[in-house]
């Protein structure tokens, strides 16, 4: 049985870090049918490490099997051209990282309620997770290990997303191989976690309460001068009193955080969904209104913001490069179950065609040209899709708002394949044409170059 190709087509590259690439992209459906998904790429030399690319391909399957309003979902996992791809739910919004950056930037204290209700949004996500059984009743044994900003998503409406359950698991193979790569993951740790002990549900838990903690107090709370002072801190879990630095906070709810951030696993709350209805609790104690309505009115001002700022006119040579990008293809094959294993012994078994994003050096030495550096400007506000492993935390910048979806499963073998065969064939006559416009383009460049430094 020949393996289902899907095919997405590239709107733009919204971030790049150490060890993965995302794209905002749309699937080329049958009828007209579109989706704007997010596709994460895993940088080809990492491919090449079986240990880490074998638990990776567990987690994410893994992670397929969340359908929850609040968990980012995972539509597919495919392989092509010597690396990998995961296909999620593109979140149109911030997260929350860029969100208290932008709070502080303007000297606003995040609002208690909506503090609470954000991470009793968290708190279902993860309740949801941790409790998922399969078929024969058996937990599935699901801790995200790196709940932190930059994992959780809120859309312009409001909602709460946690995206990139389980991946830590999988990069912690890679830090000792590739030092550099993990960046900035220690100040989430659990005690126990930081000492190298198993960890489960309760390592969530504890990382739920350091966000609460520093929404309220507008600090960082586990924050060294190194990774290994960060380390410590966390190992000590000193704890400063909340109402020191938010003297607001009222002290049942300080009792609930410090509850959440209990050094030994067995005083801290037991599940997710314990810590949520506590926290639901205190909304209702201290009898202040909040909805998903006043966590959209948090995110508005960073949309609107990183939208304005890609509206506005760029160079010519920016506007040519973006065209090019917009004509970028991934098409990739889908791993069903039991293809992992021969796909890593043969990870270059099907075709990645992806183009215009070396902005168009290699072109030029093709053609005998010589160009300068092409560098593609992007936004200094972030909607991040999530860390795999540890995006750098680059600024990117955001699309325009995507519509809505029916979730659509790509993996779901009693679907029809996203790819129209009719593109399929005339995709080499489209990637001539594509080239022969590239090669023009960069010709007038060179020319326009030439006679601007005469």
């Amino acid at each position: 049985m020949a393996q289902p190709q899907q095919r997405y087509k590239v709107i733009e590259k919204i971030a790049s870090g150490g060890m993965a690439e995302v794209f905002r992209a749309e699937s080329a459906g049958l009828e007209g049918f579109k989706k704007t998904v997010a596709i994460k790429r895993v940088l080809p030399h990492l491919s090449e490490k079986k240990q880490f690319m074998g638990m990776f391909l567990d987690e994410a399957r893994l992670s397929a099997h969340l359908s929850h309003s609040n968990c980012v979902q995972v539509f597919d996992i495919g392989v092509g051209d010597n690396t990998y791809f995961i296909v999620m739910e593109y979140v149109d919004g911030s997260d929350l990282k860029a969100l208290i950056e932008y709070r502080k930037r303007l000297g606003q204290p995040f609002p208690i309620e909506i503090a609470c209700l954000i991470c009793v949004r968290i708190c279902e996500g993860l309740a949801y997770a941790h409790e998922l059984k399969d078929g024969k009743g058996q937990s599935l044994g699901i801790v995200h290990r790196d709940m932190s900003p930059p994992n959780v998503l809120i859309t312009r409406h409001g909602e709460v997303k946690i995206v990139d359950f389980g991946l830590a698991k999988a990069n912690s193979q890679l830090e000792h191989s590739e030092p550099g790569i993990i960046k900035g993951k220690f100040s989430y740790l659990s005690p126990e976690a930081a000492q190298g002990q198993a960890v489960d549900a309760r390592t969530d838990i504890f990382a739920v309460g350091i966000i609460l903690w520093e929404l309220l107090a507008g600090r960082r709370l586990f924050l060294g001068e190194s990774d290994y002072e960060t380390v410590r801190m966390v190992q000590q879990a000193n704890v400063p009193p909340l109402r020191k630095f938010h003297p607001g906070v009222p002290p049942e709810l300080e009792a609930v955080v410090n509850r959440a951030l209990a050094a030994d696993p067995a005083r801290r709350y037991q599940s997710a969904r314990d810590l949520g209805r506590d926290l639901n609790r205190m909304l209702f104690r201290i009898g202040r209104e909040v909805s998903s309505f006043d966590i959209a009115q948090l995110v508005l001002p960073i949309w609107r913001e990183r939208n304005e700022k890609r509206a506005r006119p760029q160079s010519n040579r920016h506007s040519i490069i973006g065209t090019l990008i917009d004509e970028a293809l991934i098409e990739f094959t889908s791993l069903q179950d039991g293809e992992r294993r021969s796909m890593l012994s043969n990870p270059g078994a099907s075709p990645l065609s992806i183009g215009a994003f070396d902005g168009g050096q290699n072109w030029a030495k093709d053609l005998g040209l010589a160009l300068p550096a092409t560098r593609i400007e992007v936004a200094p506000h972030s909607i991040e899709v999530g860390n795999l492993a540890s995006l750098e935390d680059d600024p990117i910048s955001a699309p325009p708002p995507a519509r809505s979806a029916s979730r659509n499963p790509v993996t779901d073998s009693s679907l029809p394949p996203l790819a129209d065969p009719a593109l399929a064939d005339a995709r080499s006559g489209r990637v001539a044409v594509i080239g022969l416009v590239i090669a023009l383009v960069l010709l007038v460049l060179a020319i326009t170059v030439y006679l601007a430094t005469r």
